[in-house]
């Protein structure tokens, strides 16, 4: 790998910027550089939110992702707005529920309904899709991102957020197909 830009992305409060980050301090804890960078808008709930995270073996000269390899989209707003900007060699991961018409490769999974069964609510849909993430690019070991749980427990509370992660990283359909980060 030399360089590799992911973007997620959905509205505020569904915790793209916290999954981001988690991705971000993962790739130092393998021992890679990486970047984090979110915007949002005016509103900290309900208005939009992204997150690029770059994760790099060498020196990263610009923090904000401009061609994607990775797009996690969580709301139709957030594919609508990003998907031009995926790679042809690019990966789209959307929620299930979002209506996709990529010419990328597309995984649509279930995130939020997996949410919702393993944890009882929509909170914790963006470990689900963090760990769908990494089980389609293998961007960073998933015991990188673990270890970034551990020491950064989303909502207080780590063995809920593992289990989260590791419902994410089931998702992806076992193939053996998985995107190539050269």
């Amino acid at each position: 790998m030399s360089e590799f830009e992911v973007r997620l992305a959905g509205s505020g409060g569904q915790g793209v910027v916290l999954a981001a980050l988690l991705l971000a301090e993962a790739a130092v804890l393998a021992g890679k550089n990486a970047t984090h960078a979110q915007a949002y808008g005016p509103q900290s709930r309900g208005g939009a939110s992204k997150a690029d995270v770059i994760v790099s073996d060498g020196e990263i000269d610009f923090p904000f992702a401009s061609r994607l390899d990775v797009l996690v989209a969580l709301t139709p707003q957030a594919l609508a707005a990003y998907a031009a900007d995926v790679r042809p060699d690019g990966l789209l991961i959307v929620d299930g529920t979002a209506p996709v018409t990529a010419t990328v490769r597309t995984l649509a999974l279930p995130i939020t309904e997996t949410a919702r069964r393993e944890l009882g609510g929509v909170l914790g849909a963006n470990l689900i899709a963090l760990g769908a993430l990494v089980a389609a690019s293998a961007i960073v070991p998933a015991d990188a991102i673990e270890g970034a749980i551990e020491r950064r427990p989303p909502g207080g509370s780590a063995v809920s957020a593992l289990r989260a992660f590791r419902a994410g990283m089931r998702l992806v359909p076992a193939t053996g197909e998985v995107m190539a980060l050269s």
